[in-house]
């Protein structure tokens, strides 16, 4: 917001000599123009989430607040993981964040990764909760002619980058913006 060119006002009480905010909000005076700001560093960190408490979110792009119910973003986090029970080849899903195999009776798997576009930045987690992975590996398929770590699919898988071999082992995958996947782990 951008301040009018002149303003004149003759207010016949003084403006306070100092001002100061409470709790989490800070004021400040820089060049004439009084700034009012929440500074959330200054809370305590609170580790027990309750559903009446709500969250405040910013787009860093438009500037623009929202809020969010702690309960609705809380249930949301939790229920974005699937247990996978059986061996073969599995698709990740647009809700899928962490996958876990712990699979009867166990056998190699294969994990087929969407467009990495689609991800909008969500990574996918692989999890051996099976405890057998250096005998049934799980292979990580990139979608189409798209990359892991710079490889294709073949030159991945032959280079052991695409395979979680270790044994309860996990690794994350990060989809790129320009298209492919990295590792860590």
């Amino acid at each position: 917001m951008s301040l009018p060119a002149n303003i004149r006002v003759n207010v016949r009480v003084p403006f306070p000599t100092s001002v100061k905010g409470a709790a989490f909000i800070g004021v400040s005076k820089a060049n004439g123009v009084w700034s009012i700001t929440p500074n959330y560093l200054t809370l305590g960190e609170n580790v027990a989430v309750t559903p009446t408490q709500v969250l405040a979110l910013q787009d860093s792009i438009t500037g623009a607040w929202s809020w969010v119910g702690a309960a609705s973003f809380v249930s949301a986090a939790l229920t974005t993981y699937r247990i996978i029970t059986g061996a073969g080849a599995v698709s990740v899903l647009t809700t899928d964040i962490v996958l876990v195999f712990q699979k009867s009776p166990s056998g190699a798997s294969t994990v087929n990764l969407p467009a990495s576009a689609t991800r909008v930045g969500a990574p996918v987690i692989i999890k051996d909760l099976t405890g057998d992975a250096n005998i049934n590996n799980i292979t990580i398929v990139p979608s189409g002619t798209e990359t892991l770590d710079g490889f294709s699919a073949a030159a991945a898988a032959a280079n052991g980058v695409a395979v979680l071999s270790i044994d309860y082992g996990s690794m994350w995958l990060v989809p790129l913006t320009s298209g492919g996947w990295f590792r860590i782990g």
